[in-house]
């Protein structure tokens, strides 16, 4: 079990506890917020001058024994997927669910984290997370449908146009060899009429 005393110690030591940037950083832009040691001859952070920003030291380090734990005094554990959830100790460790977790894998974790009684680290309310992601998912679901059956009904029209379309040309190409064939018809009509006349005058002549 973990020393509670540590873990009180600790929390003392990070209140008393500075943040350690470079001293430039405060008023360059330039300049990264970041730690480094101050290598200056005449340096008065360095020189440990009153009133200058303080140096890191040991007396500002937590307890060996809670090093690297949660406030809760539980040994943070990364998880990814079903295999890291099952490596967990409930006793001395705790799951942190990657942010870069899908929805529904991180509901099946979640789930599997309750049933074997492992702490979620990185989450306040795990079953209310859960209650939001299944409906956002319904909700999705429902969504999809509506958009699925509102395609179907858009091409189900399209192919009825079409068909109607090809249907109207069929007719109209109907009508036009009708058409021709009436005209034909007349044009031969015409030509046997031509013909017959012909054939007459030749006859009365020959008489």
């Amino acid at each position: 079990m973990v020393n509670e005393k540590a873990l009180q110690l600790r929390k003392s030591a990070k209140k008393r506890k500075p943040n350690f940037v470079v001293k430039e950083s405060k008023f360059t832009s330039g300049v990264k917020k970041r730690w480094r040691f101050p290598r200056g001859k005449h340096s008065a952070v360095r020189q440990h001058e009153k009133g200058r920003p303080a140096l890191p030291q040991p007396g500002y380090g937590s307890p060996a024994s809670v090093r690297g734990l949660h406030s809760s005094g539980l040994k943070p554990i990364i998880v990814s997927g079903i295999r890291d959830m099952n490596t967990i100790d409930p006793k001395t460790e705790g799951a942190v669910i990657r942010s870069v977790t899908g929805q529904k894998k991180k509901v099946a974790l979640i789930k599997l984290a309750q049933e074997k009684n492992i702490t979620l680290l990185n989450m306040k309310d795990p079953s209310a997370y859960v209650e939001d992601i299944t409906k956002k998912i319904t909700e999705r679901k429902k969504l999809k449908e509506v958009k699925l059956t509102v395609k179907s009904k858009k091409e189900e029209a399209r192919k009825k146009k079409a068909e109607e379309k090809a249907q109207k040309e069929k007719e109209k190409e109907s009508k036009e060899s009708d058409k021709e064939s009436e005209a034909s018809s007349v044009e031969d009509t015409i030509k046997d009429t031509e013909d017959k006349k012909n054939a007459e005058k030749t006859i009365t002549k020959r008489q």
